[in-house]
């Protein structure tokens, strides 16, 4: 997955870590195309950019699907403490984070 959202603001990525997964479900059959990445900043404005490029058929039509990122962590890969400051503190995001004593 990407580290940070798929929007550019005046030429520059945003580099915020992403919130949800953007997903368009088909309206025939149970085809889910994924299309980017983004940020909670920056979620109204994707939404609307792709309802736009929905009328244009640039993107698959469907509804539009913002499933949350969750983050896990696993006994083989631990995760700094600075990665889960930043979902936590920054994004607002509840982690699994293992307290150790």
């Amino acid at each position: 997955m990407p580290e940070h959202c798929s929007t550019k603001v005046d030429g520059q990525e945003c580099q915020l870590a992403p919130s949800y997964v953007v997903s368009v479900k088909s309206n025939e059959g149970d085809d889910e195309y994924m299309l980017a990445v983004v940020c909670e900043e920056h979620k109204n404005g994707i939404e609307a950019r792709l309802l736009a490029m929905q009328k244009e058929n640039r993107v698959p039509q469907g509804k539009i699907h913002f499933q949350p990122v969750k983050a896990v962590v696993t006994d083989c890969v631990m995760g700094m403490n600075e990665d889960y400051i930043d979902l936590e503190l920054k994004r607002g995001i509840a982690s699994d984070r293992k307290l150790v004593d």
